[in-house]
Parts: structure tokens; C-alpha cells; sequence
């Protein structure tokens, strides 16, 4: 059996997947790894690009050690990544309350003094 971690391009949420495969095919003249899956008559074949492949071992401890680092990662920087959202849409709030603030005290400052240049 052979153990696979492969790059995902197409998930914001997930960055790679991992699996395990009985067989696969690799050639120097292609750019991509077949894996294939299930048994005869019922074989199931996947296309992966080589550079998209991080491990493909058969040691299953490293691999599960592999995986686990990065799930840990990849929770770590989604996490800091949410939290820096948090942060935005707090900070963009505070901004948008001082404009108003602002905006308000000039309104009332122009409305009592006609040496306050204003276009409203």
C-alpha cells in the first residue's frame, strides 16, 4: 500500500488531501502520476500532476505523522486567519464610527459658523 498527500488548488478552506493507494504509474515522460484504485474488474484510475504530489511513500507512521503535522498547521494558520478577520472588520467598524463622528461635528460646527467653507 502506498500513501499519498497531494496539493489542492481549488479549496480556500483545504490545502491538500491524503489517501492510500495499492498501485500507481509513473513515467518520465509524463507530467502526471496514475493511481489506481480497486481491483480488477472494477480498477478506478486518478490523474495527478507530479508537482502537486508532496509524499508518496509506503511507510504509514511517517505518513501519519506527515499528516497530523499538517493538520496542525493548516488549523493554526486558519485560525490566525480568522482572528485577522476579526480584526478587520473591527478595526474598519472603529473607522467607520470615527468618520461619522467627524462628519457630525463638522456639520454642527459649520451650522454655527459662517466662516466654516462648505460645500453642503
Amino acid at each position: 500500500m502506498f500513501y499519498v498527500i497531494q496539493i489542492l488548488h481549488d479549496s480556500e478552506e483545504k490545502h491538500f488531501v491524503s489517501y492510500q493507494v495499492p498501485k500507481y504509474i509513473l513515467s518520465d515522460k509524463n507530467t502526471n502520476i496514475i493511481f489506481e484504485f480497486g481491483e480488477k474488474p472494477n480498477i478506478k484510475r486518478k490523474w495527478a500532476a507530479k508537482e502537486d504530489i508532496v509524499l508518496l511513500t509506503k511507510d504509514k507512521h511517517f505518513f501519519q505523522a506527515y499528516v497530523k503535522k499538517l493538520i496542525q498547521l493548516e488549523e493554526s494558520h486558519l485560525e490566525k486567519i480568522s482572528n485577522a478577520k476579526e480584526e478587520v472588520l473591527r478595526l474598519k467598524k472603529q473607522y467607520q464610527e470615527q468618520m461619522h463622528k467627524e462628519l457630525r461635528s463638522f456639520k454642527e460646527l459649520s451650522s454655527k459658523s459662517s466662516n466654516v467653507p462648505t460645500l453642503i
